[in-house]
């Protein structure tokens, strides 16, 4: 018994070790940026010559994303580990008769979609949940530029433009309690300062279709030190950062960046870590 516990637990430290590396998508950003959102089912699955890639072709019950409509799609997909001989954690599968919903997107000027790292999926025994069919249902209303973005994949990694440390040089000297605060920097869709808060306890108020951040509030009922109120002071003076695109669609967004302040009692210096 102690033996088959030993080995189910060896399984699952395995089966967690290469689980594939996926970061979440967002249902509708994947929904925006997709050239195609439907649920079709698959009619056939063809392998090449070689069986190292197959051709499955779907066909469509319902499209969500306003356009074209094609009655069906076809697209290419690599092949099993069975067929390829290599096998990776993000492997996955196409059957014929399956039903699936569909987020097909552009890659290398290919028409492609996948079983993985993606809220594509199979749909025949796990349906579309109540949430991500009230985004699906409202998809195409979707503004990316009235809402607020952080860390989300689809957009360039934003810097200052402002040279901070220059900011930082005309800094206060005292006796500070504190040395260390975490703040918030908003930022608007031309790259200029909104507003500077701290991050402690910060709430963010969320679409409640697309869940994505319309808002951000400083919710801390603690009153703010002296530290803090001088950092927000500087930070404040960073006016310029650059500009948070989206990649496929070039649109301009709202942005959020995190910067830790620091001052050093010994040598009386401010510092900050981006």
């Amino acid at each position: 018994m102690k033996k088959r516990i030993l080995t189910i637990l060896s399984i699952l430290i395995s089966a967690l070790t290469f689980a594939c590396d996926c970061d979440d998508i967002n249902p509708i950003l994947e929904f925006y940026s997709s050239e195609y959102v439907f649920e079709g089912k698959i009619i056939s699955k063809v392998y090449a010559n070689d069986s190292l890639t197959y051709k499955v072709s779907f066909e469509i019950s319902k499209h969500y994303k306003k356009g074209d409509s094609p009655k069906t799609l076809e697209f290419d997909v690599t092949a099993e580990e069975e067929y390829t001989g290599q096998w990776t954690s993000c492997d996955w599968r196409a059957i014929k008769n399956q039903t699936w919903l569909v987020y097909a997107y552009k890659y290398k000027g290919n028409l492609t979609f996948s079983g993985m790292c993606s809220n594509s999926k199979v749909i025949d025994y796990r349906p579309i949940s109540l949430r991500e069919q009230k985004m699906l249902d409202n998809g195409n209303s979707f503004k990316i530029q009235n809402y607020i973005f952080e860390y989300e994949s689809g957009f360039n990694y934003c810097i200052n433009v402002t040279d901070i440390n220059s900011i930082l040089e005309k800094g206060k000297i005292k006796e500070y309690k504190n040395q260390t605060t975490l703040l918030n920097v908003s930022i608007d869709s031309n790259g200029n300062l909104k507003s500077v808060s701290r991050q402690r306890e910060s709430i963010r108020k969320k679409d409640t279709i697309f869940n994505i951040t319309t808002k951000i509030e400083d919710a801390s009922k603690k009153p703010i030190t002296e530290f803090e109120k001088d950092a927000i002071e500087l930070i404040g003076n960073v006016k310029r950062w650059e500009i948070k695109k989206h990649e496929k669609t070039g649109i301009n967004v709202p942005y959020l960046r995190h910067i830790w302040v620091y001052y050093d009692l010994k040598t009386n210096k401010w510092s900050y870590e981006l």
